[in-house]
C-alpha cells in the first residue's frame, strides 16, 4: 500500500548512524522517527533564524516610529 507522506532516502556516515540508532532506542521510536523529529527541529531552527534575520533588519532601519501595544492591535 503506496504512503501519502513522501519519502526521501538519506545516506549517513557511520558515525550519524550510530548516534541515530542510539536516539532511536532510548525513545523507544524508530529511526525514521527519529530522523524525522531532527529535520522538522532543523527546518524550525532555520525559519527562526530568517525571521531574526528580518526582524534585526527592520530593528536597524527603524524609522523612530513607534506604536503603544493598545494601539497597535485596535
Amino acid at each position: 500500500m503506496p504512503t501519502e507522506r513522501p519519502r526521501i532516502q538519506v545516506t549517513l556516515d557511520e558515525q550519524s548512524n550510530g548516534l541515530l540508532s542510539t536516539l532511536a532506542k532510548q525513545s523507544h521510536l524508530s529511526k525514521s522517527a527519529i530522523a524525522a523529529d531532527l529535520i522538522r527541529e532543523a527546518l524550525e531552527l532555520r525559519e527562526d533564524l530568517a525571521l531574526s534575520e528580518i526582524s534585526n533588519k527592520r530593528i536597524a532601519e527603524d524609522s523612530g516610529k513607534h506604536y503603544s501595544h493598545e494601539k497597535a492591535w485596535k
